[in-house]
């Protein structure tokens, strides 16, 4: 059974919104995966101005450990089909999902991650949440697709 991390949106501009504490436990679970040679997958978000699209790099202290960086215009990593064809090349059955935020892209990506066969799982000392008391309900929805939370 082959494995990734994804790492979900740990970018300057974002990451200052969490406890820093979020950082450094990516940071020791990029280095564990590195040490199991798992699959990571970066992911960016890309936003959409009038003026065009910006996307801001990675968080300054982040383990950068793959030369898998792929950005996203949507909440889901899988809206980026280069994500699946990624998954596909290295035979990955199973994700972990590690970054920001609970409520919109690690929930939405989740969720597909799960209706695209693989076994999904979530860690909360990985996870950033800004609003706890919504992500009590995300994480039944999550539950209820099979997600695996710890």
């Amino acid at each position: 059974m082959a494995k990734a991390l994804l790492v979900i949106d740990l970018q300057e501009g974002y990451i200052e919104k969490y406890p820093p504490l979020l950082l450094a436990c990516v940071n020791e679970r990029i280095q564990r995966a590195t040490a199991d040679k798992e699959l990571i997958v970066y992911v960016k978000n890309t936003k959409r101005l009038r003026s065009g699209r910006k996307t801001n790099e990675l968080a300054e202290n982040l383990n950068i450990n793959s030369e898998y960086i792929i950005c996203k215009e949507s909440a889901s990593a899988f809206s980026n089909p280069e994500l699946q064809e990624i998954l596909r090349q290295n035979q990955i059955t199973e994700i972990e999902i590690a970054g920001i935020d609970g409520n919109s892209c690690i929930k939405s990506t989740a969720i597909d991650s799960m209706q695209n066969g693989y076994k999904t799982i979530l860690r909360y000392e990985y996870i950033g949440v800004q609003n706890a008391e919504r992500f009590e309900k995300t994480k039944v929805l999550l539950l209820e697709k099979g997600i695996i939370i710890k």
